[in-house]
């Protein structure tokens, strides 16, 4: 096959779809199987589509489903056959990563390209397959295509021109061509090998001297993390213990296989390993283990070193909380791809690391390590998922937000304006951490999603992404309703609607429009200037326009992030139970009425969400961050507030003059308590001792939780510090 053999004497992987029916491709694929090497095969297959088990006999493939395929991150094939009518693209630019040089992937469609009923009905097709015919590495065979005549046509080798010719001076393919015993460590590429030393000099360095290492995909961060471990552990005269985090488990798969390949041991935990030196028998093991990170910062254990892999994935503000405690950090990051939230990251972070700890290094790893650079596959990828949209510098650093225009954008426009839809999405990707390839199907496919921006002449300065949510004209609503409480029944673009059902016991849901703002982000060159809260009052403008009832959001609750909603006048309905796994935070859900009719509704929700959460306090939410609860009850409305009595005023005197227990009194100081603060400015940070006085008096923690969290000696000395507050502002 011919397209096959330059992709081996290139070292170039090679993109080829097959369009047509699955019979015929199918056909097709299983005649060239003896001219594509016999190395390892994956098979992605859709859900619509049967198990192709002859295909997979004769390819030897395993088998790979939109399930399961996060399980094959970082593992290496030789052939990719990718087969899915729905194009699930998350899927697609995750395995094209395992894709080894000189490798093909199989891209199978059903229809002729120029004839599909599939494109033509999705935007986001148009242009994934407008992308394939511009580009002139991809290789596309109809049912109809003359063989032979497109063999004549595949041009014939030319090494003064092709890629291996122009790599073979640069470090890539150079290391590559070296044998495995002249990188130390068994790294891939010399510049691996740079960024493990870099990694250890966190370790045997100064303190306080956090290390920024980043990476476009394939490039082998996770495992030049885990190599450098692996040495470290092994050359220690004494143990080690080494946490990692992620933003889940899953993230760090490529580490605990590099690392069980590095330890050379056969069997290890999904997220633990243990290693004991020879020489260091009678001596505790040494230990790297995964923990999430808001356990990390509850329990604060004691590190050696402390490794955060894709840490853009991490709200900012805790990778700030890590810096305050710990001071032997890598903070590791994918720069472009779906781990990673790309330049946006690199801005922020790096403006904290700034002020926080000035002596921070930084190191990036350009080389790939499974194909060579200019990779035709990995730059395909990368511009039909936008993984490479760049975040451009604005013109001017400040600027008058009445100077600012509103554009609600046409998406057959942006087909046509590539420039723009990258400036958009770049955009996009510096506010959400789990920004993916995903959502830009979401935004040209989806017809309830609108993508609007704030725009100061040339310049992209903030987006929202929304989406218009409820019932509409000649749906069946009683229907959907009863599906919903009864647990039947998950609609799609309805998540207000449905957890005001589901969470707020609100049946009447279905009765108002709503407009959900799913993501707003503001470029990091101008935050803090009041743009954010201006394009908030432009979005309630134009959701007035609109005609709906309400505009909602739902993220999740940092005290920076609620603070900037609720100084926006949402309201908090709901705060989830339980943490998501993402982000480490519990979840918020926000409106604000649009309309006349809606004021009275949100009113009573809100009511009904304080009066809940007061009495939650100590079971769901005992463990909410103390300063979060003191925003969300600042806000608290006056009729969730039980007015104090003449009794409850003597306990509290009582009280602060020391002549009553506290548990005689702590009902009436539970009541004060939750009067006082509606009674406070906002704030992002509170006043120590008032957070004392929440997790004890309200989150009801334990007198031993309370002494360790505030570093106070004893109940003793809690008792006066819960005296001197109440003394000072009663």
């Amino acid at each position: 096959m011919k397209v096959q053999q330059q992709a081996q004497q290139q070292q170039q992987r090679k993109l080829i779809i097959l369009a047509g029916a699955k019979s015929w491709s199918k056909v097709l694929l299983a005649a060239s199987a003896e001219f594509i090497q016999e190395d390892r095969c994956f098979y992605y297959c859709g859900e619509q589509i049967k198990e192709p088990l002859e295909l997979l006999a004769v390819f030897n493939s395993l088998l790979i489903s939109k399930k399961n395929y996060h399980d094959y991150l970082g593992e290496q094939c030789q052939t990719l056959i990718f087969d899915d009518n729905s194009l699930n693209i998350e899927a697609f630019a995750a395995l094209s990563g395992s894709l080894c040089a000189g490798g093909i992937l199989f891209l199978l469609w059903p229809e002729q390209l120029h004839n599909s009923p599939l494109i033509k009905n999705s935007l986001f097709l148009q242009r994934f397959f407008q992308q394939i015919t511009n580009d002139n590495n991809a290789v596309v065979i109809d049912q109809y295509t003359d063989i032979d005549q497109l063999i004549q046509d595949i041009p014939p080798l030319n090494y003064s021109q092709n890629i291996l010719a122009q790599s073979l001076s640069n470090k890539s393919l150079a290391d590559k061509s070296l044998s495995a015993k002249s990188i130390p460590l068994s790294c891939k590429t010399s510049e691996q090998f740079e960024a493990v030393k870099a990694i250890q000099k966190v370790f045997t360095g100064h303190r306080n001297r956090p290390l920024v290492l980043t990476a476009d995909r394939g490039r082998g961060k996770s495992s030049a993390l885990a190599i450098a471990c692996a040495d470290l552990i092994k050359n220690s005269k004494q143990p080690l213990n080494i946490i990692i985090c992620a933003p889940h488990q899953q993230a760090v798969a490529i580490f605990f296989k590099q690392l069980a390949t590095s330890l050379a041991l056969i069997n290890i935990a999904k997220n633990e390993v243990t290693y004991r030196h020879s020489d260091l028998k009678n001596q505790p093991l040494s230990r790297i283990s995964f923990v999430p990170i808001d356990i990390l910062l509850k329990e604060q254990p004691a590190v050696s070193l402390l490794l955060i892999d894709e840490a853009a994935a991490i709200p900012v503000y805790l990778l700030e909380s890590v810096i305050v405690h710990y001071h032997r950090v890598v903070f590791a990051s994918t720069q472009h791809g779906y781990e990673g939230a790309g330049r946006g990251f690199a801005l922020k972070f790096q403006q904290t690391l700034k002020l926080t700890a000035p002596d921070h290094q930084t190191f990036h790893i350009n080389q790939p390590i499974r194909w060579c650079d200019n990779d035709p596959v990995e730059q395909f990828v990368f511009s039909s998922c936008l993984l490479n949209a760049e975040l451009e510098s604005l013109n001017q650093q400040h600027i008058n937000s009445t100077a600012l225009l509103l554009t609600v954008h046409n998406k057959k426009t942006l087909l046509k304006d590539e420039k723009l839809l990258a400036q958009l999405f770049a955009v996009l990707v510096t506010a959400h951490y789990q920004t993916s390839p995903s959502d830009l199907k979401l935004i040209l496919d989806n017809e309830q999603v609108n993508i609007v921006s704030l725009s100061h002449k040339d310049d992209i300065v903030a987006v929202a992404l929304l989406i218009n949510e409820g019932m509409r004209e000649g749906e069946d609503q009683q229907q959907a309703i009863a599906g919903i409480k009864q647990g039947q029944r998950r609609l799609k673009n309805q998540f207000l609607p449905q957890s005001l059902i589901n969470h707020c016991g609100f049946e009447q849901a279905f009765d108002y429009q709503y407009l959900r703002i799913m993501r707003i982000a503001v470029h990091p060159q101008v935050q803090q200037q009041g743009i954010g809260s201006y394009f908030l009052s432009q979005l309630y403008h134009y959701a007035k326009q609109q005609q709906v009832d309400f505009l909602g959001t739902s993220f999740g609750a940092n005290s920076a992030l609620l603070n900037f909603w609720l100084n926006a006048e949402f309201k908090l309905i709901r705060i989830g139970f339980t943490k998501d796994q993402a982000s480490g935070e519990h979840s918020a859900m926000l409106i604000k009425a649009v309309s006349d009719k809606s004021k009275l509704v949100l009113k009573s929700l809100n009511n009904e969400f304080y009066r809940s959460f007061h009495y939650l306090l100590d079971e769901p939410y005992q463990y909410l961050s103390p300063n979060l609860v003191a925003l969300i009850l600042q806000n608290t409305p006056q009729q969730a507030l039980t007015e104090l009595t003449l009794f409850d005023q003597q306990n509290i005197s009582a009280f602060a003059n020391k002549k009553r227990l506290y548990h005689s009194c702590v009902f009436s100081l539970h009541l004060w308590l939750l009067q006082h603060l509606t009674q406070l400015e906002a704030a992002e940070h509170y006043d120590q001792s008032l957070l004392l006085l929440i997790t004890r008096l309200l989150q009801k923690r334990s007198i031993s939780e309370v002494c360790q969290l505030f570093s106070l000696t004893g109940k003793k000395a809690l008792n006066q510090q819960l005296v001197d507050y109440v003394q000072q502002y009663y």
